[in-house]
């Protein structure tokens, strides 16, 4: 395999994207739903209302993921489908530009389809790599910040480096906003690698604000700026993180490709052989990882598909190694043993998972045929509002007040004792008036004595979980 895919050609770059496809194939027909991507795709539904992201729709999805979502909605309709080919097609472009970069400021010794090759593998360590994300479409921003630190440091000092990186970095943080702190990365890789001063240093910073500016601009004019702060700032830095995997879990997905990059890293820099700007690329990528585990900080969701930040950095290193190494038996040899080792490690975790969703258990899987019910009948095609997690309900069912993240909308429903926050949650409720309320956390009785008019407008169900809207 490694000794065919050794050269660099259309061809052996077609044969990269049908074993990127056959490596995903069998999720085009799973029976589970990712949990984040119904949630994503209700806000994109949502915008279709002619709603306002994070004034009409309380979120802090970044507003270049929403509108990707809010695109994808009208052109597929709620179609996790849809997001599972796109995520695979933005994970070839992916490849490709990275495969393009690293060849074009010659990194490696020779021109291979290995970088490609082992981008589609590290971007294969777990099935939630495979629908589109926030964190992969800021991704594809940020390779193009990696070839501008490459070429800056291969190719000499040039100023318009500095402008590129910092609006591609820009770019990036408006689909993810944890690409926001990599402004230390870029800042100090541009320091330390290059001559940087402070013009160039305010090019970089005026390149890197310009989109944030643009955007605020556009709600201000819109009277929401203060809602975009609230939400998408503040709900991301200072609101409780969403965890649809814990820590542990994590770490125990990342480490396999860690140890593998670090192994590489080991062996690669003990033979001494490579130009000074070739051991400036490393340091670089050896930054870009620790600014990825910097970023987990001010992750608002805490799920597997974040690991996807440092996929750049596994394939880095790992490229390095299977290039130095001169027996094929051998290369062939550690290369099917790290396939098979992540091919399994795939497999246990998503068998464990899907063992959960069945069980009504998991915290980022659900049934594709789940469905919520009033009294046996189930409830498709309505309006509705959740008081608390509840994802089956949105795989055949849109949101219509703004409380569109239950953690944000805590702001209103954290404290029913308070005057100003029923008074909220009775405009929007009263409002909007959704076909069914889906109580998960027994908030509804507590609510109908504060709005006694809401007894007259909803009914419970037997379990008192679902309340029908019945004038």
């Amino acid at each position: 395999m490694l000794e065919f895919l050794r050269k660099l050609d259309p061809f052996r770059l077609l044969i990269v994207a049908i074993i990127a496809f056959l490596v995903r194939f069998y999720w085009f027909t799973d029976e589970v739903y990712i949990i984040p991507s119904l949630q994503w795709l209700s806000v994109g539904e949502m915008m279709g209302f002619q709603k306002v992201l994070y004034k009409d729709i309380w979120t802090s999805l970044e507003p270049f993921s929403a509108g990707m979502y809010y695109i994808i909605e009208y052109l597929f309709g709620k179609s996790i489908m849809a997001l599972r080919i796109l995520s695979l097609l933005l994970c070839l472009i992916q490849a490709f530009l990275f495969n393009y970069y690293v060849t074009q400021t010659n990194i490696y010794d020779q021109r291979t389809s290995y970088p490609a090759f082992f981008y589609v593998l590290f971007s294969s360590i777990n099935y939630d790599f495979f629908t589109l994300s926030p964190v992969q479409m800021g991704l594809t921003f940020m390779l193009p910040v990696m070839y501008f630190l490459f070429k800056d440091v291969r190719m000499g000092e040039k100023s318009r480096n500095h402008f590129f990186a910092g609006a591609c970095l820009g770019v990036a943080s408006l689909f993810y906003l944890p690409f926001a702190c990599f402004i230390i990365f870029i800042v100090y890789s541009f320091f330390v690698f290059s001559s940087f001063d402070f013009k160039r240093f305010f090019q970089l910073l005026f390149a890197f604000l310009f989109p944030w500016l643009m955007v605020f601009s556009y709600y201000y004019l819109n009277g929401s700026f203060y809602e975009v702060v609230e939400n998408l700032i503040k709900g991301t830095l200072y609101t409780a993180p969403v965890y649809y995997a814990d820590f542990f879990s994590i770490i125990k997905v990342g480490l396999p490709s860690t140890v593998i990059a670090v192994l590489a890293f080991m062996y690669v820099t003990s033979q001494s052989k490579f130009l000074n700007f070739q051991y400036s690329s490393m340091k670089i990528m050896i930054m870009w990882f620790l600014n990825g585990l910097f970023a987990f900080l001010i992750m608002k969701e805490w799920g597997f598909f974040n690991i996807y930040i440092v996929v750049p950095v596994f394939t880095f290193f790992t490229v390095f190694l299977f290039i130095e190494i001169e027996r094929a038996w051998l290369r062939e040899s550690i290369f099917w043993t790290i396939a098979i080792l992540l091919i399994l490690i795939h497999l246990h975790n998503k068998r464990i998972d899907t063992d959960h969703a069945r069980s009504n258990n998991s915290s980022i899987l659900v049934l594709r045929n789940a469905e919520v019910r009033y009294d046996g009948t189930p409830i498709q095609g309505s309006n509705i509002l959740l008081l608390g997690d509840n994802p089956a309900a949105l795989i055949h069912n849109k949101q219509s007040t703004i409380y569109a993240d239950w953690n944000l909308a805590l702001r209103h429903f954290g404290n029913l004792n308070d005057y100003e926050n029923i008074s909220n949650i009775y405009t929007n409720l009263l409002e909007n008036k959704p076909d069914y309320i889906l109580d998960n956390i027994s908030m509804m009785p507590q609510l109908m004595e504060r709005i006694p008019e809401l007894k007259t407008v909803y009914q419970p169900s037997y379990d008192k979980k679902v309340y029908k809207r019945v004038k």
